[in-house]
């Protein structure tokens, strides 16, 4: 997806998820994506959302680029995984 849409992705998957996403939030990804590369394994930004499911949010920036790579990780039920697929396509 394209970075400017990241913070609206992470406010809409925190909805499904009953969690309270914030300015703390907005705060800690702050600057995090500069140092990420989304052709590493080790180089990805990994964020908790701690709602009903907790998922695990990873981002990477491609390297010259303003796309950002997206991985979620947790207990996703169907519903949500297509919630979730939903939200980076139309992101």
């Amino acid at each position: 997806m394209f970075e400017d849409n990241v913070v609206r992705f992470l406010r809409h998957l925190s909805g499904y998820l009953g969690y309270g996403y914030d300015d703390h939030d907005e705060a800690a990804l702050t600057g995090a994506l500069e140092q990420t590369d989304d052709e590493s394994s080790d180089a990805w930004f990994t964020y908790p959302l701690s709602g009903t499911p907790s998922l695990m949010v990873s981002l990477a920036q491609a390297i010259g680029g303003s796309v950002v790579g997206v991985h979620v990780d947790g207990d996703n039920d169907p519903v949500l995984a297509a919630r979730v697929d939903t939200l980076m396509d139309l992101l």
